[in-house]
Formats: C-alpha cells, sequence, structure tokens
C-alpha cells in the first residue's frame, strides 16, 4: 500500500513476516546547511529517543545526520505504534528533558571522536568534499541551542511492515498523522555533492600505529542508473566477498591485510565506488601495489562467466538472508528513502541483478575501474612508508 497523506507524508504498508511485531522506519529530510544545525538536529534526536511518555508497549529511537532524522520504532499494534510516532514528531520537550539530553549526546559525541575509523571518516570526507555539510564533524562543544524548525511531514516517509493487511497499515498510521502540519517555510536542501576527482592519495599521519587504514573512493553510478546492476556485480567480483578478487590477492596469497571490502557508498544524487583495507604498518606499501594492480587487472582480464556468476549468486542469496528479518527489511527500504531513492526500487533489484549480462559486467569493469579513478587516504605511520603513495 502506498499512500500520501495532505500533509506530504508517504505512507508505505507492507505485509511482512507472521510475527506479531510491527516496524516502522520514520524517514525525515532535514538538511544541516551548518555544523550547529547538524548539532540542534542530533539534539533533537536524542529528546526523542529519551521520551518516556509514548506508548508504554512502543520501543522508539532517533537518530540524525547531515542531511536527515530517522525514527525507529516498534510494537505490537499497529494503532499504538503509530499514536507514539505522531506523540514525538509534534512533541516540544521542556527545559526537563532537553538538559539530560544534552549530557548524554555530548558524552556520547566524546566517545566517538575518540575512535580512530571516525577520525579517518571524517578527514576522507574533507579531502574528498572540502566544506560540503557531508564533512562537518560534531563536538561535545556544539551541543548547545534547541532547534527552531519542527519536524516536516512534506517529503517524509514512513515505512510499516507487519503481518496486518498493508490497507489497515496505512489506515492506522493516516489516522495519526494526518493532522502533522506542514512548517510554512520548509528547508532547502543541501547542495549536490561535487565529483570527485581521481588520483588524489592522501596521507593522513599516525605515527606510531601498528596498521594501516586504506580507504578509497571513485564515482560511480547512482541505483536509477540503467548500468548500476552491472556495476554491482563487477564490484562484487573485486571485492564484494570472500571469494573476490582482493580477498584472494591481498589476504589468502599474501596475507598483507586483516580485512578488506568494496561496497557503494551512497548519498543524496550520488553513488561512489569504496575500497577499504587495513594492513600492517610494514606492508602497507606493498598492499597499495597488489591493490592497484588487481584494479587494472579487472580491466585487462576482466570479470569471467564464472566470476559473475558467483558474484551474482552471492548478491542474491545474501540480499535475501540480509533482508529476511521485519526490522531489517524495514530498514532497507527506509534507507533508501533517505539517499534519495524510491524505497520500492528495492523490491526490484533482485530482478535487475538477475537479468545483467556478462557483457554489461565486464564493460562496467574495464570503464569504472582505472586505478587513476580512485582517490582517498592512508592512514598510517609516516616513518614506516618507504615511497610516496600512490595507485
Amino acid at each position: 500500500m502506498d499512500r500520501t497523506l495532505a500533509n506530504g507524508l508517504r505512507v508505505l504498508a507492507l505485509r511482512h513476516g507472521v510475527t506479531p511485531l510491527v516496524e516502522a522506519r520514520l524517514h525525515l529530510p532535514r538538511p544541516c546547511p551548518a555544523r550547529g544545525d547538524l548539532a540542534s538536529s542530533m539534539l533533537l534526536a536524542a529528546c526523542l529517543s529519551r521520551r518516556e511518555d509514548v506508548e508504554s508497549d512502543v520501543e522508539l529511537d532517533a537518530a540524525a545526520d547531515v542531511h536527515q532524522m530517522t525514527v525507529t520504532a516498534h510494537g505490537p499494534e499497529p494503532r499504538s505504534l503509530a499514536a507514539a510516532l505522531a506523540q514525538v514528531v509534534r512533541a516540544v520537550p521542556g527545559e526537563a528533558e532537553v538538559e539530560p539530553a544534552r549530557g548524554q549526546l555530548a558524552a556520547q559525541l566524546k566517545m566517538v571522536r575518540a575512535h580512530p575509523d571516525i577520525t579517518i571518516r571524517h578527514e576522507l570526507a574533507r579531502h574528498l568534499f572540502g566544506d560540503h555539510p557531508v564533512a562537518f564533524q560534531v563536538s561535545e562543544e556544539d551541543v548547545g541551542r534547541w532547534p527552531e524548525r519542527p519536524l516536516d511531514p512534506s517529503g517524509a516517509v514512513l515505512v510499516i511492515l507487519g503481518r496486518d493487511d498493508p490497507e489497515s497499515l496505512a489506515d492506522a498510521a493516516g489516522e495519526a498523522l494526518v493532522g502533522w502540519p506542514t512548517p510554512p517555510c520548509p528547508a532547502p536542501p543541501l547542495p549536490p555533492l561535487p565529483p570527485i576527482e581521481g588520483g588524489r592519495l592522501a596521507l593522513l599521519p599516525r605515527p606510531g600505529a601498528p596498521q594501516s587504514r586504506v580507504r578509497l573512493r571513485a564515482q560511480a553510478v547512482t541505483v536509477e542508473h540503467p548500468r548500476y546492476p552491472a556495476l554491482f556485480l563487477a564490484l562484487n567480483v573485486l571485492g564484494g566477498y570472500l571469494s573476490s578478487r582482493l580477498s584472494r590477492s591481498l589476504r589468502e596469497d599474501k596475507g598483507y591485510v586483516y580485512g578488506v571490502t568494496t561496497f557503494f557508498d551512497t548519498h543524496p544524487g550520488s553513488a561512489l565506488l569504496a575500497i577499504e583495507a587495513d594492513t600492517a604498518a610494514a606492508t602497507t606499501g606493498a598492499a597499495l601495489e597488489v591493490l592497484a594492480a588487481e584494479l587494472r587487472r579487472m580491466r585487462t582480464h576482466p570479470p569471467t562467466e564464472r566470476e559473475i556468476g558467483s558474484a551474482r549468486a552471492y548478491a542474491l542469496g545474501s540480499m535475501a538472508t540480509r533482508l529476511a528479518p521485519r526490522a531489517a527489511f524495514a530498514s532497507a527500504l527506509a534507507d533508501m528513502a533517505a539517499k534519495g531513492r524510491d524505497p520500492l526500487w528495492l523490491l526490484d533489484f533482485p530482478r535487475r541483478l538477475a537479468a545483467v549480462s556478462s557483457r554489461d559486467v565486464v564493460a562496467a569493469a574495464k570503464d569504472f575501474f582505472a586505478p587513476g579513478r580512485f582517490s582517498g587516504l592512508v592512514a598510517a605511520d609516516p616513518g614506516t612508508l618507504a615511497s610516496p603513495l600512490s595507485l
């Protein structure tokens, strides 16, 4: 059931599974053009997560990033779940609620910033996109002002999954949320991400670090593009699972890496090819050489029929397994909305993967995997590098 309410909220209700628990994911576009906007949006999410006056049988959580806020909820009955969502999206917490949430959020941010992967992710975004809002890193000192903008139902998407008839699920959501008002001045969207300039590999110094982290990105096509399924399979051949080329050469044959993976790093309006690997400090240069050689080999020795068949079988099987739980399927649909895609696209993707020809996968491998298309960071001890970084 696909229904849009008068206030602009899109409700997607699907029958899924047989257990009585109802899952809901509410995606709320909430662009944050300034770091203070992001901090205040995160504070609002922290307050919503702590609310104790919602329906007693409903569990609810909220999270925010630079693009949106996502509210996660589940409970045994659709009407109480919808009522709880209606309550939180229109709530105006008092200072007695805000102060504990502010303290909790500040403590969480301090702990998160201490993790090296978070620092690397932030520096990678700055390296690739400069001062674009996706590179914001909020600290505990930024958690101050209360957000001035109310939550906006216009353009929001509610995904609700249960064993009941989808029309009754949508009715319950519509009755509870149709009165949620639309603010008079919606916030403008963030500027699009700039395209990645290839060949920019930078060192993030980590003196004394026993291992190095390689984080690479290259421009890709978005999921709506006709070439996306073929590129998806080509990326799987390269590094998407244990039998992939990078895993065999870097991990099994050479023993250079603790782990290596490839995936699509998606953003609203943009998609990137991602390669990530962790290696011992002493083998950083050698691991980069093997990685670059495998990228070149994707073009000189493109994926074989057997590799493509294995990558396709793995992708279809892992997707079915991963999305089998109701909560995971609800989150995946909401994530599609958060990335600016129609969530229903996910339902058709297995068919698109199955229909991809080997010729299209080979063409994608040749067009997208030149080493010079990739940029990124290597977080490493400079003293362990014998030569400048390159691919």
